[in-house]
């Protein structure tokens, strides 16, 4: 299968939205063919030089605003991952043939799945976002590690990684190993801030 790609120095994830300022002449010529054909282009990483081989589809939602110059403000969500197989660079934009990869079927790991709904729990208190435990009671394994690995904070190169992992369940325990350790930083940096404001109680830590 042969899709149009949009390089971009983000990662994005299935099922994740993605909103895009569309400027350019050329992904503006490639966002308008993807519309009048009802097609997805591919989102891929990319750094400096460097394109990963792995991406996600994006699939155009709505288009929330055109301007008279033609750019335009457009909603998308992830759809399947891919990896590339060739990449034609002698057009307008690039386009890549790809195969798509497969997802697997997660094992039924409860203890991991409350895990995650834990730490992403215990995540949203920090970032004062309010999360319905119920709506994450619903998702699966492999939903759950994609909304973890779609957490800004994540560094590119962490995210990257993710969405190259096959196995849903090795996905989600990667995840959740990485939300552990944020988790962490954010508690230290809510104690040292707590601490030079004055408000911990410092009598547990004598000795």
């Amino acid at each position: 299968m042969t899709i149009p790609l949009f390089p971009l120095q983000l990662v994005l994830f299935p099922s994740v939205p993605l909103p895009l300022h569309i400027f350019e002449e050329r992904y503006r010529t490639l966002i308008n063919r993807c519309l009048d054909e009802q097609k997805p282009f591919g989102v891929v990483y990319h750094q400096g030089e460097s394109m990963s081989r792995v991406g996600c589809t994006a699939l155009i939602s709505d288009v929330l605003k055109r301007y008279e110059d033609g750019r335009m403000d457009i909603l998308t969500v992830g759809g399947e991952r891919f990896e590339i197989v060739s990449v034609d660079d002698t057009g307008l934009y690039l386009e890549a043939t790809i195969r798509y990869l497969h997802e697997g079927t997660a094992d039924e790991n409860d203890e991991l799945t409350s895990q995650a709904i834990e730490q992403l729990l215990q995540y949203a208190l920090h970032a004062d976002v309010t999360i319905d435990r119920a709506s994450l009671d619903a998702l699966t394994a492999n939903q759950l590690s994609f909304l973890i690995a779609g957490i800004d904070v994540l560094g590119m190169e962490t995210k990257q990684a993710l969405l190259e992992i096959d196995d849903p369940d090795e996905r989600l325990r990667v995840a959740v190993h990485e939300l552990v350790v944020m988790n962490a930083r954010l508690d230290a940096a809510e104690r040292i801030k707590r601490i030079v404001g004055g408000d911990l109680d410092l009598s547990g830590l004598k000795n």
